[in-house]
């Protein structure tokens, strides 16, 4: 356990080292500012709509942490670990506190614009499932969002352009899955392999309270989803050697 705690603190320095955390700070700072200009802002809407957001921005993130560390460095640390699939693990705890930092801001920056503005910037008065509701659902955007980022790495992508254009490709259906199927009721036999994000925001729209059963069900299934793009990174990670 120390040694993995170790391994998540030097990820930690590694990434702030970069400076590549900069830009999707800005941009989801500029996003969440934008949402909340203009009272009165629906509680469920505006957090639902964030997931999506911060699905495409960890898709970004995980996409980006690929080129943090020095291949030999990956080399060094797996060989300190004795075990690749511990070093990945880590990784992917690393990407999970990214993910809890994210749905922090996320849900901590309108809570403070709503009471500098009297508590008139939301519609109603904030409950806990509001926080636990929308703090699961967040969560799991992101969570999906990095998986899907770090899913086509640069050992098993070699041409860096595909690796982007499939990663902003993979993104891209998940977002706009469920008008795809409308449009074309054929593509829910192929889209189903396509995180369901679209599917599990949609749950939410036009609710004035988060129904904690549909939460639920949608952190479970996002969880799933993410779990096996980690699961599938880390194993084509270890059969694609440096």
């Amino acid at each position: 356990m120390r040694a993995i705690c170790e391994m998540i603190r030097y990820q930690y320095r590694q990434y702030m080292m970069s400076g590549k955390c900069v830009m999707p700070l800005i941009v989801l700072l500029g996003i969440l500012g934008m949402m909340y200009s203009v009272a009165p802002v629906e509680i469920v809407d505006s957090f639902s709509i964030t997931g999506i957001f911060l699905f495409v921005i960890m898709a970004w993130i995980g996409k980006t942490m690929q080129g943090v560390e020095p291949e030999v460095s990956e080399q060094v640390m797996i060989l300190r670990l004795k075990s690749d699939r511990k070093y990945y693990l880590c990784q992917i705890i690393f990407m999970m506190c990214i993910c809890a930092a994210v749905t922090g801001i996320s849900i901590v920056v309108p809570v403070f614009i709503h009471m500098r503005s009297g508590n008139v910037l939301l519609s109603r008065q904030l409950i806990w499932s509001d926080f636990v509701g929308g703090g699961l659902l967040i969560f799991a955007c992101s969570f999906t969002g990095g998986m899907a980022g770090e899913l086509f790495h640069i050992r098993v992508i070699k041409n860096r352009n595909l690796g982007i254009g499939l990663t902003f490709f993979i993104t891209l259906l998940a977002v706009c899955r469920n008008g795809v199927i409308a449009d074309y009721a054929f593509m829910k036999y192929i889209l189903w392999v396509v995180p369901p994000i679209s599917d599990v925001v949609s749950w939410f729209t036009n609710e004035s309270y988060f129904n904690m059963g549909e939460v639920i069900r949608g952190f479970i299934l996002l969880l799933i989803y993410g779990v096996v793009m980690a699961v599938m990174k880390v194993e084509l990670l270890r059969r694609v050697k440096f």
